[in-house]
């Protein structure tokens, strides 16, 4: 009996693990053939405004890749570490040994699962902000590092697609902040829609800065954030004071929804 139930645990755990192979296989596949399409368009767009377009698909590409791969490394791995564990102390309490392995074999499964919405190249334009945004929250809630928080105020609306994707990588910029700078244990991600304004803020509980040091120092990553957001009429403002956490505010004026025509 022991030994079956050890068969079986050895072939779920070798499935997941040809499994997860699998994906990186895909996921490396998909994204050098999306980087190389992405690159050949952008060689024939004439303007400025197009071309800024393709980069911020280039790079919430690039960074989506980086988050998958260290959430492989660091969750996955971790889920099937103590998977193999299980199986070298099989012999004590074979029963419990068995149902920790099945639910621990079930959470890669739901991991993987969740990776793999988020490595869509146009996942933005086919689930939309809202759900791209609960899944790249997801991710994070998910390595354990951090409790995430979305709050949505006001009646949702539909903002055109080049400014959904915009949005969205400035979001995963501060994000990306948050996690290597901020020592945060809370993100939170509010969205508030009126009638004319579309504000988005993302806020953590970390140690915070000095701004005006952080802008002599280095204000690249903010100034790129600003930039992005000015491209479609948007704002990009930085708070923050020492041990008071962070905050990044985008607002956006729903006229400019009428008057820029080619966002």
């Amino acid at each position: 009996m022991e030994e079956a139930i050890t068969r079986d645990l050895i072939t779920a755990i070798i499935l997941i693990v040809v499994a997860l192979a699998l994906f990186v296989v895909l996921l490396s596949v998909l994204f050098t053939s999306r980087k190389n399409k992405l690159l050949k368009e952008k060689q024939l767009m004439k303007t400025q405004f197009e071309q800024e377009l393709l980069q911020t698909q280039l790079e919430i590409q690039e960074q989506t890749l980086r988050t998958i791969s260290e959430e492989i490394h660091d969750n996955v791995g971790q889920v099937l570490s103590l998977a193999k564990l299980n199986l070298n102390t099989f012999e004590n309490n074979p029963q419990k040994k068995l149902d920790d392995t099945k639910e621990l074999i079930s959470k890669a499964i739901n991991d993987l699962r969740d990776l793999s919405r988020s490595m869509h190249g146009d996942r933005i334009a086919e689930l939309g902000l809202l759900q791209s945004l609960v899944v790249e929250l997801q991710i994070l809630q998910n390595s354990g590092e951090f409790e995430t928080h979305f709050n949505i105020t006001g009646d949702t609306y539909k903002l055109p697609p080049q400014k959904e994707m915009v949005i969205f990588r400035i979001v995963q910029e501060a994000l990306n902040n948050t996690i290597k700078h901020a020592k945060a244990k809370n993100i939170y991600l509010n969205i508030k829609y009126q009638p004319n304004t579309f504000t988005l803020t993302v806020k953590d509980d970390g140690a915070g800065f000095d701004i005006v040091a952080m802008q002599n120092k280095n204000g690249i990553g903010l100034k790129n954030m600003q930039n992005r957001a000015k491209l479609i009429g948007a704002t990009c403002t930085l708070q923050s004071s020492v041990n008071d956490g962070t905050s990044i505010v985008i607002e956006l004026p729903i006229i400019n929804l009428l008057n820029n025509s080619h966002a």
